[in-house]
């Protein structure tokens, strides 16, 4: 394929052809980030993508738009979609052009705004393509490419969206994230608020985990008492008396279930 038309299709699919990119070992200081999580700012309602250094602890949230946080959860979680949505579509187009997707770099943070690039290979040509982050990360995820950030935006990262304190504990005991269903939040997991909290994430080998627990349940009740709170949720497992059996009732995808989580001594 020619360099014209090779610029033509990236343009199509919303991209900036800047030229041939620096050479691999120019991005050496970079340091390896992975999708940790996707989270609702409880304050401004607007969903976050949590970046985790792969050798520290550190995590850097990106603010995003609701359509690309979607499309990066779908991904997450390994749900099929019948049609392919935009991020489908430009995987599929370098694969079918014969490129390989890199990696993808967050190399700078300007007036609150990050900045990517996407790097492709192409018959032994290397091309850097301006980006969105989220975009950036949509796509890399489909295609199995490595993500990294720039020490600089690494150095700036924000702090994490506030939550209510009281969910650190339910965190570090069954290994989940919750949050106080709000309407705000209802609307972005596609859930009728009828009282409950949210379980937006699940760490992996944690006890809820191994229970079973999935990112979007609601939990309504434990052990016959009705949670309306993370607080709520918070007490009853400061209260449980190691080692216990938590009965716990829930919604999933409209549908009541009940979850056993065993507390250990």
């Amino acid at each position: 394929m020619n360099a014209r038309l090779w610029v033509f299709v990236l343009l199509l699919v919303g991209l900036t052809y800047p030229g041939p990119g620096r050479a691999a070992g120019a991005d050496e200081a970079t340091v390896q980030v992975r999708v940790k999580r996707i989270l609702l700012d409880p304050s401004s309602k607007t969903p976050v993508v949590v970046l985790e250094n792969m050798k520290e602890d550190k995590f850097i949230p990106i603010w995003i738009g609701k359509a690309e946080a979607t499309s990066i959860a779908l991904e997450l979680e390994h749900v099929q979609v019948p049609r392919p949505n935009t991020h489908d579509l430009i995987r599929n187009i370098v694969e079918g052009l014969g490129a390989a997707l890199y990696r993808i770099t967050i190399t700078e943070l300007k007036d609150s705004t990050y900045f990517a690039t996407i790097t492709l290979k192409l018959k032994g040509q290397e091309y850097k393509i301006d980006s969105r982050p989220s975009d950036a990360i949509a796509v890399a995820l489909r295609m199995g490419a490595p993500i990294f950030v720039s020490p600089e935006v690494l150095a700036r990262a924000g702090r994490l969206p506030g939550f209510p304190q009281s969910a650190e504990g339910v965190r570090k005991t069954l290994g989940i994230h919750i949050q106080n269903l709000t309407e705000d939040l209802a609307a972005f997991f596609d859930l009728k608020r009828k009282g409950g909290v949210l379980v937006a994430h699940v760490e992996m080998g944690g006890a809820a985990s191994k229970a079973g627990f999935q990112k979007g349940d609601v939990i309504m009740d434990i052990n016959g008492q009705a949670i309306d709170s993370v607080e709520d949720v918070e007490s009853l497992v400061k209260k449980a008396k190691k080692p216990a059996r938590l009965n716990m009732h829930i919604r999933r995808k409209g549908k009541a279930q009940t979850v056993v989580l065993r507390l250990p001594s």
